[in-house]
């Protein structure tokens, strides 16, 4: 019993280390479409989208008559044809680059979208989920992150944008998760390991009390002992001699009733037949008779 419980027990431990440890390998994450880029634009309110390409203005300057090589400069693009590949446009086609923004039919903010992909491998409107999935970090760490309680799921179609935070603030998150994640893995690890071992306790408490609830009865006393010839071994020393006496005839009754059953049963056997004799009999049944003439 014992043997199977710590074999229990370092299962469930190798399940522990396995489920804290992160993931070594990163997963390729397919490039975005040009679908997908505009599917995100207008999952966005268009007045949410309107305030941003202000920003876009503000902040970067970016408008739609910008040539593409411009607008590239502007986002500090390092590497164009990645980024050109994001907006579907050829990207070793140099001609684009003298090409306006509306000419090209690409939104200011579009063109900063693609800007985020191609830096961090996602934008401002990825969701919590796809962020967990990507970044391989726990979603209950990304909802502390943006500010909500770890249990609560309803929010985890939303993206980084609704909870004001930028691609920059979760590649500082990231960074100081992949500093503790050690610390992290070891304090799930011990909870889990105590959790373990404290089931097993008590289950192991339980199984032990079970015997108590369990209890054979205990065999009374007896007032009165033979041997195996029905002479008495020890007997109570309030026991009246008739009930001995009684007890002595009852015991040779008994033992006498076995052995007349058993000459019976001899009596009734049937004898073993001898093929030979039996085959005499059949083939001369009466030369007995023949014997006493002769004589």
């Amino acid at each position: 019993m014992s043997r199977k419980i710590l074999l229990l027990a370092f299962a469930m431990i190798w399940v522990l280390i396995l489920g804290a440890q992160e993931a070594d390998i990163d997963s390729e994450i397919a490039e975005p479409t040009l679908e997908e880029l505009q599917s995100q634009i207008h999952a966005v309110s268009d007045s949410l989208v309107e305030m941003r390409e202000s920003a876009i203005l503000s902040d970067y300057g970016i408008k739609v008559t910008d040539k593409l090589k411009d607008v590239a400069e502007k986002l500090e693009i390092q590497d164009i044809v990645r980024w050109k590949s994001y907006l579907e446009i050829e990207p070793e086609n140099e001609t684009l680059d003298e090409k306006s923004l509306r000419n090209l039919g690409i939104t200011p903010y579009r063109a900063l979208l693609a800007q985020q992909y191609s830096i961090y491998g996602f934008t401002e409107l990825s969701t919590l989920g796809y962020l967990a999935r990507q970044k391989q970090i726990p979603i209950k760490k990304l909802r502390e992150f943006v500010g909500v309680k770890s249990t609560d799921k309803s929010r985890d179609q939303q993206s980084l944008q609704s909870f004001n935070k930028t691609p920059e603030d979760m590649v500082d998150f990231e960074n100081k998760f992949k500093e503790g994640k050690l610390g992290y893995g070891l304090y799930i690890l011990l909870w889990g390991v105590s959790f373990v071992f404290s089931a097993l306790a008590i289950t192991a408490v339980a199984i032990g009390q079970l015997r108590r609830l369990n209890r054979e009865p205990k065999k009374g006393k007896a007032d009165l002992v033979l041997d195996s010839a029905g002479n008495v071994k020890t007997k109570a020393p309030d026991l009246d001699v008739h009930v001995i006496a009684a007890v002595i005839a009852a015991f040779h009754i008994h033992k006498q009733s076995i052995e007349e059953r058993r000459r019976l049963l001899l009596t009734f056997k049937r004898p073993h037949s001898d093929q030979w004799r039996g085959s005499a009999i059949l083939n001369m049944p009466n030369r007995h008779i023949l014997r006493k003439r002769s004589k």
